[in-house]
């Protein structure tokens, strides 16, 4: 299954303003492949994928786990839903070039969303509320997603 995977935050790297076109493109590439995989891993369905493409809290768990496969495959969090910040840096680290003060949002966000949500049991409940977390104090900081529609 192919789709165009559009999620408001993959630790806040989705909430991007002002990227270059190569780099939102190879971005968006990698999303669309992965996506495709994630739901197969996870067992989501449609309405799951529109949700999240919709930008809505995912309502089923399936939704919520293709996040956490998301920031597995990303290189965000390990296998046993713990973060992994040298990834996460890693996976955000064209910004740096291609537009520092994003670049320093970004990390921003990553780091209060991971002070501000307390770890779950559950690794893909967590990764639902990081995200949600990162939308939220993206929009405080002025950050828009719709340059990915």
């Amino acid at each position: 299954m192919v789709f165009r995977f559009v999620f408001m935050l993959i630790s806040a790297f989705v909430l991007v303003n002002g990227l270059s076109t190569e780099i939102k493109e190879k971005f968006m590439e990698r999303m669309e492949k992965i996506g495709g995989e994630c739901a197969a891993e996870v067992g989501a369905n449609e309405d799951d994928i529109s949700e999240l493409i919709a930008h809505k809290y995912p309502s089923r768990h399936e939704g919520e786990c293709m996040i956490f496969c998301f920031y597995k495959s990303f290189g965000m969090m390990h296998e046993d839903g713990s973060l992994h910040e040298e990834g996460a840096l890693k996976m955000i680290e064209p910004l740096k070039a291609d537009d520092p003060d994003l670049y320093e949002k970004v990390v921003a966000i990553g780091k209060h969303c991971a002070k501000e949500v307390s770890a779950l049991d559950d690794k893909c409940k967590y990764s639902a509320k990081l995200a949600q977390c990162a939308v939220l104090k993206g929009k405080e900081m002025g950050l828009d997603s719709s340059i990915f529609e």
